[in-house]
């Protein structure tokens, strides 16, 4: 039997310089905002019906996915409507440091899609 799996393949991160406000903040109150379009078809074309959740892979070395600790962000629906948005704001982070993100799908069978392009930039202090 051959699983089916998405894949996500559009990855954006916010950033900025980062905040030379004259305070000090920790070494981890950085962030990075990222966002992607929710797939909705599988790798072989089918509608996309069974979407759990993505892995957020973060790492300061290039590429992250697969390998890098990661983080579950659930799917707001197992069947995403075209044009939906998934987003998440990485917290802890060192403010200044570079970063790279990639994303993927996890099915209702936990198969995952294939890793998507991997995004880069340095992490902001929270606003």
């Amino acid at each position: 039997m051959r699983v089916r799996t998405a894949i996500v393949t559009t990855l954006l991160l916010a950033f900025a310089g980062c905040a030379t406000t004259g305070e000090r903040g920790s070494a981890m109150d950085g962030v990075l905002d990222a966002w992607w379009p929710a797939p909705t078809t599988n790798t072989d074309g089918s509608p996309l019906t069974d979407l759990v959740s993505y892995h957020v892979y973060l790492s300061t070395t290039k590429p992250p996915c697969p390998g890098s600790p990661f983080l579950t962000v659930a799917a707001s629906t197992a069947r995403p409507a075209p044009n939906e948005t998934v987003s998440v704001r990485l917290t802890g982070l060192t403010p200044g440091r570079l970063y790279y993100v990639a994303i993927s799908s996890v099915n209702s069978r936990g198969a995952f899609g294939g890793c998507s392009i991997t995004a880069s930039a340095r992490a902001r202090r929270r606003e």
